[in-house]
């Protein structure tokens, strides 16, 4: 098996098990009675870490070995995963969600950093579009056995197992063949100057548009993609299994439109695609503010969702292109830490505005908003790429 369908595996087994916890936790939180108001400060908790964890272990790829340094990353994120679904302690759950998010973010940047070391950039695009595009699917499958498993069995059990399971996904990444790469004639983990001056003027403005392009999504983001669950929940008080059913549509129709984004993207241009997606997408938000009729909502929800995530390929693989192959992951970190500061201060924005009576409705409409942010940038993105050629 090659080495990029190697590391697809691992996203295939890993994302399986991520699917149903994700589906799970918030709600079983939910439904124990936990106020949505905390239910946001555990996942902006969890946030962070990803931030902290990420932007440290983006470094540390790039000093060390890979192969290591995620398998330690996984089975940590495993022991917490496990830990704070069994803890009966409000300060524990909060502790332990930071590290959870903190090492499962780790895990992410420096496998992402990993598939673009063992591609090239003609087929960058493709096997991002699969990998993400697998994820997708793996998140369609775990939503449905989530919500069913919710229904049928203990949900604290199913969690449990489900993060357990995580353990197979080393299997394939110990078959990787990983290089050193690394430079360590300069063995400091962080140089700022030395990262600054990697770049050429264009290449600077490419990162810096991608970097304002993941806080303005974070922040959007992070106001209701986190909660969707929560959302389903106390707008139409649906049950797990139909709430997992509208997730998994919802991440099939992503994954269909991943897997062939780079079609679509030689067709008609990778950044026509990207901009005509982030322009539509803030007017779907906008829908979502008014609309409370079950079905429509959700049609809305799936199509918004699909949408924006499928073309994250395109945009992945035309920045990673751009950047020196040594300091990938340095970079991932980076833009790991702001997606994911934005989406922690979103989310405690989300526990304060559910406490209003048209809580949601306020929520779409700041999140539109910043939506509408992205595009801009993108645009900007388009005519900076346009005057360099």
């Amino acid at each position: 098996m090659s080495q990029p369908l190697l590391i697809t595996l691992f996203t295939l087994i890993d994302g399986l098990a991520q699917g149903i916890y994700g589906t799970l936790f918030n709600l079983v939180l939910r439904q124990s009675g936990v106020p949505t108001s905390i239910v946001g400060r555990i996942t902006s908790t969890s946030l962070w870490g990803a931030a902290f964890f990420g932007l440290v272990f983006g470094f540390f790829a790039d000093k060390f070995d890979k192969k290591k340094l995620i398998i330690f990353s996984q089975l940590l994120g495993i022991f917490f995963g496990v830990y704070r679904v069994i803890t009966k302690s409000y300060f524990q759950l909060i502790i332990t969600s930071f590290f959870f998010g903190g090492f499962t973010s780790a895990t992410s940047i420096i496998l992402s950093t990993l598939l673009v070391l063992k591609t090239d950039s003609d087929n960058r695009a493709k096997f991002f579009g699969l990998n993400f595009g697998v994820g997708m699917f793996t998140g369609v499958i775990g939503n449905v056995l989530g919500g069913v498993l919710g229904d049928m069995f203990p949900a604290k059990w199913v969690l449990i197992t489900a993060s357990l399971s995580r353990i197979f996904a080393i299997i394939p990444l110990r078959k990787l063949r990983i290089q050193n790469e690394v430079n360590l004639k300069n063995s400091n983990v962080i140089d700022f100057q030395e990262f600054i001056s990697v770049f050429s003027p264009k290449k600077s403005k490419v990162v810096f548009y991608y970097m304002l392009s993941t806080i303005s999504v974070g922040f959007g983001a992070g106001l209701f993609v986190s909660f969707g669950n929560v959302i389903f929940y106390d707008l139409f008080k649906m049950s797990a299994s139909v709430i997992g059913i509208i997730l998994a549509l919802a991440q099939l129709a992503t994954s269909l439109g991943a897997v062939f984004s780079h079609k679509l993207g030689k067709r008609f241009g990778d950044m026509n695609i990207l901009i005509f997606s982030y322009v539509v997408v803030p007017i779907l938000i906008v829908s979502l503010s008014f609309v409370r009729e079950p079905i429509t909502f959700t049609s809305v929800y799936i199509v918004r969702f699909a949408v924006m995530n499928m073309v994250s390929p395109l945009l992945s693989a035309l920045v990673y292109s751009n950047v020196r192959r040594d300091k990938i992951a340095t970079i991932n970190g980076a833009n790991n830490f702001v997606n994911n500061v934005s989406r922690a201060l979103s989310a405690e924005m989300f526990s304060l505005l559910t406490a209003f009576k048209n809580g949601y409705t306020l929520i779409f409409v700041i999140s539109s908003i910043f939506y509408f942010a992205n595009a801009y940038v993108m645009i900007k993105m388009y005519k900076h790429i346009k005057n360099s050629v």
